[in-house]
């Protein structure tokens, strides 16, 4: 049995899966897929040779991941289908989240299914960018992770969570290629935050650089903030964040540096009712999806010159029912506000779904804080990530406070007076 490490920060979104995962060898794979799986039933009929293997897990084989499971976290024995392939399996069955009923994503099996299913890939790729083929005998992977939960959800299920993650051991099979590879996951620590807080905690982990770059890009938008300087926002401890995501909005309160559970919240609502919204119009407008994770995949892609007018077209489509989501949680804000808006020095704006508003957005926003405090979208090459580099970063603190203790405990055992007793 090869025995393996894998640290990781997994965000598990609505619409998509944010993950940074690092293995013993220090490097850190950061990547997105769609959250969802296409299930399948049958063989796999044209498994890939075994021989290709290098050269498959180089590429993004956690969008092309084809894995079965047997843990009592998940109940389905059928094949499934990771990322934009299983957006473009031929198959009755497509799960994601469900955003309407309100079951905590932490209740839904799918949640278990994406982190499970990552780690097992990330394991098969550390092996063989190692030893230049498949294993022969099954991985056994030794896990910690961080993951979070929208507010509200965090406060009834971080613990439930947590402990369904560590109970016993978890065997994910891969099937991307002739040899069926076995991974043994087991989670020796796992980590719960609330979504957005972990967000906010990266920004304090990242510095100055990515506070600059906020601070320029809200003053070329039209916000002058004279005589604030990046130090300034940098040391503010009473703020807001606004998370965007797919299925929620979340609002993390820090006041006086510390996350304030009371005035923190979530709205029911996410970026995913936007696109659910778009649905209808856009197929009168003969310009039909078959689900809302499509349409988020289709305006991220950057279309070719023929299909650029087409994309046009469905952007502005999208675009009226973000304006209407705007108005929203505008007025979801504007309740925080009134419980801690004469503290509040900073707001923040990140998430997957916050580039996509921000046109309507940002102005409403403007209209409804106290004149000077400073409403900083951040740059898109960070908002939809923070979530999981702040995650990465609370595994990795908790990592490296057991690895100090592991050695005091070593040290103190070839003490003279430990080995007398």
């Amino acid at each position: 049995m090869s025995k393996l490490k894998i640290t990781g920060g997994v965000d598990v979104g609505n619409g998509y899966v944010k993950a940074a995962l690092r293995g013993a060898d220090g490097k850190v794979d950061k990547f997105d897929l769609p959250s969802g799986v296409a299930l399948v039933t049958g063989a796999v009929d044209l498994p890939t040779p075994d021989t290709a293997a290098p050269e498959i897990l180089a590429g993004d084989i956690f969008n092309e991941l084809d894995v079965t499971f047997a843990t009592p976290l998940v109940h389905s024995t059928h094949r499934h289908l990771f990322g934009r392939r299983a957006l473009k399996a031929q198959t009755p069955r497509f799960e994601e989240f469900d955003v309407v009923s309100g079951i905590s994503k932490a209740e839904q099996s799918l949640s278990k299914v994406l982190v499970l299913g990552v780690f097992a890939g990330k394991a098969v790729r550390d092996y063989v960018n190692k030893h230049g083929v498949l294993p022969s005998d099954q991985l056994d992977v030794e896990a910690r992770v961080a993951l979070a939960l929208p507010i509200d959800e965090y406060r009834e299920h971080r613990l439930t969570y947590a402990e369904s993650f560590k109970k016993g051991v978890h065997l994910v099979t891969v099937l991307n290629f002739e040899t069926p590879v076995i991974v043994r996951v087991t989670f020796v620590d796992v980590q719960v935050a609330a979504e957005g807080a972990s967000a906010q905690f990266a920004i304090s982990q990242l510095g100055f650089g990515l506070v600059d770059t906020m601070l320029a890009d809200v003053r070329s938008n039209g916000q002058p903030l004279e005589g604030i300087t990046s130090k300034d926002i940098f040391e503010a401890r009473s703020t807001v964040g606004i998370d965007i995501g797919e299925g929620t909005v979340n609002f993390p309160v820090y006041s006086d540096g510390k996350f304030n559970g009371d005035a923190s919240r979530t709205f029911d609502k996410g970026y995913g009712t936007v696109l659910l919204n778009s649905l209808s119009p856009l197929k009168k407008a003969k310009l039909g999806f078959n689900s809302r994770k499509a349409l988020a995949d289709y305006l991220l892609s950057t279309p070719s010159a023929i299909k650029r007018a087409e994309h046009e077209k469905v952007s502005a489509i999208v675009a009226e029912q973000a304006a209407l989501f705007s108005e929203q949680v505008v007025e979801e804000f504007r309740k925080i506000l009134a419980e801690v808006g004469r503290d509040t020095e900073v707001v923040y704006v990140f998430g997957g779904g916050s580039g996509s508003v921000r046109e309507s957005l940002h102005p409403l926003l403007l209209d409804v804080v106290s004149e000077g405090t400073p409403v900083l979208f951040l740059d898109v090459r960070y908002s939809r990530h923070l979530n999981r580099e702040g995650l990465l970063i609370a595994a990795t603190i908790v990592e490296e406070q057991d690895v100090k203790k592991a050695k005091a405990t070593l040290a103190a055992s070839k003490t003279p007076a430990a080995k007398a007793a």
